[in-house]
C-alpha cells in the first residue's frame, strides 16, 4: 500500500502541522538529553499524521516503540503485564522506548475503568517517554489525563500541501495523473493525508472513472480506517464506534465489507460467519426501506461492523490493499447507460403504460431491434418518422436506443 511504502522516517518528511512537529522534536531532544518530560497527547482528526509522527521521530533517533491501541485497553491484566514492566525499565541495552498509547479516547466507560487506573499509575512511575494520541482532546473519557499531559494539536493538512504530496507520489510510481484529478482528491480528502493516499491508490488501480465514488472524507474517520477497525480489532465497541462515528452510507459500508472479507479473513469458518452477519445486515437494511421503520438500520450497522469483526478468530492478513467494491465499480461504469435508460423509460411510460423496470428490461430490447430493422428496410429518415409517430422519440433518443439502451447486466 502507498501509505506503507511512503511512510515517513523523519519528522521533516511529514507534511503540514509544522508547529506540532516542532513540539515533538523538542520533546525528543529533551529525552535524548536526559530531561524528564510530561507525556505528550497528540490530538486531531484522523489521517493528519499523529501516529506517523511518533514512529518517524522514533526511527530517526534510534528509539524503539511499544504501541498499544483500543483493543489492548479492554484486558487490564494484559495491560499490566505489557505496559507496566516496559515503562519501569530502560529496555534492552539501555535503549529508549517510546510508549505509544494510540487512540486513547477509545476507552469505553466502565469496561476500561481498570485501564484508567493502570495508565494513571504508569504516568507517575514510567522511566520511558509516553505519548498518547486521540481524536478529541475534550472527550470526557480521557478527562483523567488532561492535567498530566502536554497537548499537541494536529490540524487538517491543506489541500495545496496534499496535492503537492500526491503529485510527487504519482511521479515516483511512474503514473501520469492530471492536476485536476489530484486537486479533486485533495479537496475531497478533508485534510486527511492517509485517506488521500488511499484514494489515489484506489484510482490508480481501478481507473479514473471511480473518482466520483470516493466521496468527501468524514471529519473523524474514513472508509479505510473503518475497515481497519472491523477487521483488525475483534472488538464489538471499537468496530461499532468506527461505523457510528463515520458518515459512510450503510449500503456503501456493506459493499466495502462484502468485497474485502475474503481478502482479510483466512479461515473458511471466519469467512462464513462474517458473510452470515453481513447478510443479516443487508436484510435489515432492506426491511427498513420496505417498511419505513428505520430503527432496523441501527441493528444493520452493528451487524455490518461489530458482527463481522467478532466473526474473526484473529487469523487476519493485511498483506493486500483493500479492494474497491466490484458493485460500485460496475455502477460507475454503467452510470451513463442507466441514466439514459431511465430517461427513455420515463418518456415511453406515457405511451406503453408500463413501469420503468418493465420498459427497460422487456420493451427497450424489442424497440431497439424494431428500429434497426426499420432503418435497414426503409432508411434512416423513415425510421425516425415512425419512431416519433409511434413512441414520441426524438433523434437523440433513437440514437441512444440503437447503440446502448436496454438491461444493464
Amino acid at each position: 500500500m502507498l501509505c506503507e511504502k511512503y511512510e515517513p522516517t523523519t519528522l521533516g518528511q511529514l507534511i503540514g502541522n509544522s508547529e506540532a512537529r516542532k513540539k515533538i522534536a523538542v520533546f525528543i531532544s529533551d529525552i535524548v538529553n536526559g530531561k524528564q518530560r510530561k507525556p505528550l497527547l497528540l490530538f486531531g482528526p484522523s489521517g493528519t499524521g499523529k501516529t506517523a509522527a511518533i514512529h518517524a521521530a522514533a526511527a530517526s533517533n534510534g528509539f524503539g516503540v511499544l504501541e498499544l491501541s483500543g483493543s489492548d485497553y479492554r484486558n487490564v491484566e494484559k495491560l499490566k503485564k505489557t505496559l507496566v514492566p516496559a515503562t519501569r525499565s530502560k529496555g534492552l541495552f539501555n535503549k529508549t522506548v517510546l510508549v505509544l498509547l494510540d487512540e486513547i479516547d477509545e476507552l469505553s466507560g466502565k469496561f476500561d475503568s481498570g485501564a484508567e487506573r493502570v495508565i494513571s499509575e504508569v504516568i507517575k512511575t514510567s522511566l520511558q517517554p509516553i505519548i498518547f494520541t486521540a481524536n478529541d482532546f475534550w472527550d470526557r473519557k480521557i478527562e483523567f489525563l488532561r492535567n498530566s499531559v502536554e497537548k499537541v494539536e494536529f490540524k487538517k493538512v491543506s489541500d495545496y500541501d496534499i496535492a503537492l504530496f500526491l503529485k510527487e507520489i504519482a511521479k515516483r510510481e511512474g503514473c501520469l495523473v492530471k492536476d485536476e484529478v489530484v486537486d479533486t482528491i485533495s479537496k475531497r480528502s478533508n485534510g486527511d493525508v492517509r485517506g488521500a493516499m488511499n484514494d489515489l491508490e484506489a484510482m490508480l488501480g481501478s481507473g479514473i472513472e471511480l473518482l466520483d465514488n470516493l466521496g468527501v472524507r468524514d471529519a473523524k474517520i474514513e472508509v479505510f480506517g473503518v475497515l481497519d477497525k472491523i477487521f483488525k480489532t475483534s472488538s464489538f465497541d471499537i468496530a461499532k464506534n468506527a461505523a457510528v462515528r463515520s458518515e459512510i452510507d450503510l449500503e456503501m459500508l456493506i459493499n466495502w465489507v462484502d468485497e474485502n472479507i475474503p481478502n482479510r479473513y483466512r479461515s473458511k469458518r471466519d469467512i462464513e460467519r462474517a458473510y452470515s452477519a453481513l447478510a443479516e445486515a443487508s436484510k435489515l437494511s432492506n426491511n427498513a426501506t420496505r417498511t419505513n421503520y428505520y430503527g432496523y438500520l441501527r441493528y444493520a450497522q452493528i451487524l455490518a461492523s461489530s458482527g463481522v469483526s467478532l466473526a474473526g478468530s484473529g487469523n487476519v492478513t493485511m498483506l493486500t490493499p483493500y479492494a474497491f467494491p466490484t458493485r460500485i465499480r460496475f455502477l460507475s461504469a454503467t452510470k451513463k447507460t442507466r441514466s439514459g435508460n431511465n430517461a427513455i423509460a420515463e418518456k415511453l411510460s406515457t405511451v406503453l403504460h408500463s413501469s420503468s423496470k418493465q420498459i427497460i428490461n422487456s420493451y427497450l430490447p424489442l424497440i431497439r431491434s424494431m428500429l434497426r430493422n426499420l432503418e435497414t428496410v426503409y432508411g434512416e429518415e423513415k425510421m425516425m418518422e415512425m419512431a416519433y409517430s409511434s413512441f414520441r422519440l426524438d433523434e437523440d433518443d433513437v440514437k441512444f436506443i440503437i447503440s446502448v439502451a436496454g438491461p444493464v447486466r
